[in-house]
């Protein structure tokens, strides 16, 4: 979507939790969860956690581009999150820290949690190639707990935040985009406020809850333009083809002199009439 894959590095201040959590993510093959690239340390010693973000955009600029989702595509959003909140308030995989800003929908419609090793900060690369001593894909650099920038909220920040509440969260905001006269909204919002404590049967029912709402459909929506058009803005690339020329009249018109175009039904509607008024004079005639 709008940035390439890009792998977040993390340096662990405590290596206990940060090796606990690197240990279940490798065995946890979860589509909805970040993975793991690279494990190591760096010049000082300190252990570094590569993780392997997906392209993808926050769920919150997601929302805004789908406008107001659909019941269909808010279970398809929110279903997995949920099933990871299940599973990490019952122990089956272990969760880390993330803020709203690590909760993306990837380019294939689906939502993925990019948590981080808790107690961890993201180290600032020095430069661009990674060191000897570290695995590929790692870098040396500074944490940001030595900078000015330290503690800031801001997205991919070293703040620490449970990834639960951040699932709760990000199920709400999605939630709260769907029409407010959907007849499944009260049980919807009621399960979710009452998920959002540490609660494990809450969770549950929240995910009965939601996944009895509709049955889940695709999260499509029209990309930027700049993604994909590699083009000034107001330019058009030149038909090369047969093909092309006829797509590029469909679509946009019967180009008249450089700058107008007129639409390919009014065209054909006023050939038709130009043709009957034709007829029509001809029979009168003859």
């Amino acid at each position: 979507m709008d940035a390439p894959d890009e792998g977040t590095t993390w340096r662990a201040l405590d290596e206990v939790a940060a090796l606990s959590w690197v240990a279940d993510r490798a065995v946890a093959a979860w589509r909805h969860l970040v993975p793991v690239d690279a494990v190591g340390r760096d010049a000082d010693g300190s252990l570094v956690v590569v993780l392997s973000r997906p392209t993808g955009v926050p769920i919150d600029v997601a929302l805004d581009r789908l406008g107001t989702p659909t019941t269909g595509v808010a279970v398809t959003l929110t279903v997995p999150l949920v099933e990871l909140l299940v599973a990490g308030r019952s122990g089956a995989v272990l969760l880390g820290s993330a803020g709203l800003q690590d909760v993306l929908v990837d380019d294939a419609g689906a939502a993925v949690l990019c948590d981080r090793p808790p107690a961890s900060v993201r180290v600032v690369p020095a430069h661009g190639g990674p060191p000897d001593d570290m695995p590929p894909g790692t870098q040396r650099g500074r944490s940001n707990a030595g900078s000015s920038d330290a503690g800031r909220s801001n997205p991919g920040s070293s703040a620490e935040r449970p990834a639960d509440h951040t699932l709760t969260t990000a199920c709400r905001l999605v939630w709260e985009r769907v029409d407010a006269y959907e007849a499944c909204r009260r049980g919807v919002d009621a399960a979710l406020a009452a998920a959002m404590d540490a609660d494990l049967q809450a969770a549950r029912q929240l995910l009965d809850v939601i996944r009895a709402v509709a049955p889940p459909r695709p999260v499509r929506w029209d990309p930027p333009p700049a993604d994909f058009a590699f083009v000034e803005p107001g330019q058009r690339s030149s038909p090369t083809d047969a093909v092309d020329r006829l797509r590029d009249v469909i679509e946009h018109g019967i180009p008249i002199g450089s700058e107008r175009r007129i639409p390919l039904r009014h065209a054909v509607v006023g050939v038709v009439i130009a043709a009957g008024l034709a007829a029509a004079g001809w029979f009168t005639l003859a």
